[in-house]
C-alpha cells in the first residue's frame, strides 16, 4: 500500500505556536517510506517567499520553517507545488517570488525535486512512484499568470508551446494507463464553492459576505452581479477566467480518456470530493481556513472545515480516500469521512 497524505493551503499555518492543521498531519504521517505529503500550493501566505530585504521575508520564511520541522521525522517523499498566492498573487513579477520558493524549499528539504514542477514551468512532470502508482504534477498558476512565464528548454522546461503541454500530457497518460493516475495542481477543475462558481440563496442577497462572514450588508437584485460575474466572467484566481478555461476545457477532453484517473487541488479553502465521467477530483484546501460548500449531483462529499485528504493507494488498484479534519478536543481530529473511489 501507498498512502498520500493531501495538503493544500497551509500557508498562513501559525507562525508562533503549534498549529492544530501541522499537528493533526504529525499525527497521521505514515510510518512507511512508501508515502508521500503533498502540499497543493498556497505554501506560504500572503505573497509567497519575498526578497531578503523584504519585511515579510522573515514571517515568509517561518511558515516554511514550521512545514519543515512538522516533517522532521517522516521518511516518505514530500512534494510541493505553487499556487497563486506563491507567485506574488499573480503580479508580473510572480516569476521572482516562486522561483525563491523553490529554491529555498529543496535546499531545506535537501532535495531538488521537492518543488515541482521546477523553474516555474507549466509541468506536466511525471513522478514515476512504483509498478501501480504515477504522480503528474502541473502548474495550473503558469496559465493565468501576468508578467513572464517561463517555457522552452532555454528556460528550463521540457515543452515548447501550449499545444507541447495536452501532447506530453497525453503522452504521460497514455503510458501510465494500466496504473492509478493521480494529476495534481493548485486550481481545481470541478469546485462545489467560490471559485467554481456556486452560491447560494444568502450571497445573492448578501454579496459581501463571500469575502466576510458577517457581512450582512442587503443588497437584494444588484447582490447577484457580483456571483453571476464571477460564475460567468470570473476573476483571475476562479475557474470560469477565460485563461484557466483554456486550460479547464482541455484537461476535461483528455482525462475523460483515462477513466480511473484521480485529479486533486487546492485553492478552495474546504474538502471536496466529486465524481464526473468515471474520473475522481479532490480539493483538499482546507489547511489554514474553511470556507462554504454547496451539493451538487455529482459530489460525493463535501465539508467547509479544516482538515485535509488521505489516500490509500493498494497493489490491486484500488484506492481508499479518507478525510480528517480538526477536532480541539483531540489532536488526532476527526476521520469524518472514509470511502473507496475504487
Amino acid at each position: 500500500m501507498y498512502e498520500i497524505l493531501l495538503i493544500g493551503d497551509s500557508g498562513n499555518v501559525k507562525r508562533k505556536q503549534p498549529d492544530e492543521l501541522l499537528e493533526l498531519m504529525k499525527a497521521h504521517l505514515p510510518s512507511s517510506k512508501d508515502s508521500a505529503v503533498i502540499f497543493l500550493g498556497d505554501n506560504v501566505y500572503p505573497k509567497g517567499l519575498p526578497a531578503e530585504d523584504d519585511v515579510l521575508r522573515e514571517d515568509a520564511e517561518t511558515v516554511i520553517i514550521n512545514h519543515h520541522k512538522a516533517l522532521a521525522d517522516y521518511n516518505g517523499k514530500v512534494i510541493f507545488i505553487s499556487g497563486n498566492h506563491d507567485w506574488n498573487k499573480g503580479k508580473e513579477d510572480g516569476i521572482e517570488y516562486v522561483l525563491r520558493q523553490e529554491h529555498y524549499i529543496n535546499k531545506l528539504f535537501n532535495n531538488n525535486e521537492t518543488y515541482l514542477p521546477a523553474n516555474g514551468c507549466p509541468g506536466p512532470k511525471e513522478v514515476i512512484i512504483n509498478d501501480q502508482l504515477v504522480i503528474v504534477a502541473i502548474n495550473t498558476q503558469w496559465w493565468v499568470q501576468k508578467g513572464f512565464r517561463p517555457i522552452g528548454k532555454h528556460e528550463g522546461c521540457d515543452i515548447e508551446n501550449e499545444n507541447d503541454f495536452f501532447t506530453h500530457l497525453e503522452e504521460i497518460l497514455e503510458r501510465n494507463k494500466n496504473k492509478r493516475i493521480l494529476v495534481i495542481g493548485h486550481y481545481p477543475i470541478y469546485s462545489n464553492s467560490l471559485h467554481g462558481g456556486k452560491y447560494s440563496l444568502k450571497h445573492h442577497l448578501f454579496p459581501f459576505t463571500l469575502y466576510k462572514k458577517k457581512a450582512f450588508l442587503p443588497l437584494p437584485l444588484v447582490g447577484s452581479l457580483l456571483p453571476l460575474y464571477r460564475k460567468f466572467f470570473g476573476a483571475r484566481e476562479d475557474l470560469s477566467h477565460p485563461r484557466f478555461k483554456v486550460l479547464r476545457k482541455k484537461l476535461k477532453v483528455i482525462f475523460k480518456k483515462y477513466p480511473g484517473l484521480i485529479y486533486a487541488a487546492g485553492h478552495e479553502h474546504n474538502l471536496q470530493f466529486i465524481e464526473k465521467y468515471q474520473n475522481n477530483f479532490i480539493v483538499s484546501g482546507a489547511a489554514s481556513k474553511a470556507t462554504y460548500v454547496v451539493d451538487s449531483k455529482h459530489s460525493r462529499f463535501g465539508i467547509s472545515a479544516k482538515g485535509f485528504f488521505k489516500l490509500k493507494f493498494y497493489d490491486d488498484l484500488k484506492v481508499k480516500a479518507e478525510v480528517l479534519i480538526v477536532d480541539e478536543n483531540n489532536v488526532a481530529g476527526e476521520l469524518i469521512y472514509e470511502g473507496w473511489m475504487f
